[in-house]
């Protein structure tokens, strides 16, 4: 496909009934709301939601927005594209997530779940703690997503989300397409908590010019060569139209 050709909803393969989980850095949120927003303008239902906390600030960025389980079916009722989260904690300005035995337990007939499952400081590369993610096990689909522009930059705390996680996967100084690589195809980095049977689409954030074009193909490259993960999309998530460039395939 040419550039700007590719929905996010079709490059992630997205359909009705899908339980979908964002995990990694690089945009996550934004993924999970332009999802939202494709499915919904397309006529479809979508919830999204998190597992961990959502920033208070984000919450706007929904149409409509509950805090109880209870709540959602009326919302849905009259809005296609409901955030579901906790309660609000005021000193973090945060919203508490959902547990994931509960969004499992949702009957939600024809409706896609979105759920955000780790956090990351707003960085564009980590490899999760012991904690996370918190991958709901009914989940169908898990997309990891990273930043390309964390190529070149120092593996250290301001530039890569837990450094030291990453260095055990793939030691460096310098953040390169090869230790990108490594760490999303590895089940302590980018694979980890994934349920048995659903689907791992890896997605390249940020792919806004040439050059880090090429560098995304070349992660793409390692990535497909190395077993887990056999589905890699190169995206500008923040671009007008559509989103997507490329849909890489072993």
């Amino acid at each position: 496909m040419a550039a700007g050709e590719l929905t996010l909803t079709a490059a992630l393969g997205v359909g009705p009934g899908d339980v979908v989980a964002f995990v990694g850095g690089g945009g996550k949120t934004t993924a999970m709301l332009r999802l939202a927003a494709e499915i919904a303008s397309a006529g479809g239902r979508v919830v999204t939601t998190t597992t961990t906390r959502l920033a208070a600030s984000e919450v706007l960025l929904a149409p409509v927005h509950v805090r109880t389980i209870a709540a959602l079916p009326a919302a849905l009722a009259t809005a296609r594209h409901v955030l579901l989260t906790g309660a609000i904690d005021a000193l973090a300005d945060k919203m508490l997530g959902v547990a994931p035995e509960a969004l499992c337990a949702l009957q939600l007939p024809g409706t896609t779940l979105v759920i955000e499952a780790d956090g990351s400081r707003r960085l564009p590369f980590k490899a999760p703690g012991e904690h996370e993610p918190v991958i709901p096990a009914c989940s169908t689909l898990v997309v990891p997503v990273v930043g390309i522009d964390a190529v070149g930059r120092p593996l250290d705390a301001r530039h890569v989300h837990r450094p030291e996680r990453v260095s055990h996967i793939h030691a460096g100084e310098t953040v390169t397409p090869e230790m990108i690589a490594a760490v999303m195809t590895d089940p302590r980095g980018g694979c980890k908590n994934v349920p048995a049977g659903a689907r791992i689409v890896l997605l390249i954030n940020q792919v806004d010019n040439g050059d880090r074009r090429r560098l995304a193909r070349d992660i793409a490259v390692r990535v497909l060569s190395a077993g887990p993960i056999a589905t890699v999309a190169l995206a500008a998530l923040t671009g007008g139209g559509h989103p997507v460039l490329e849909v890489l395939r072993r």
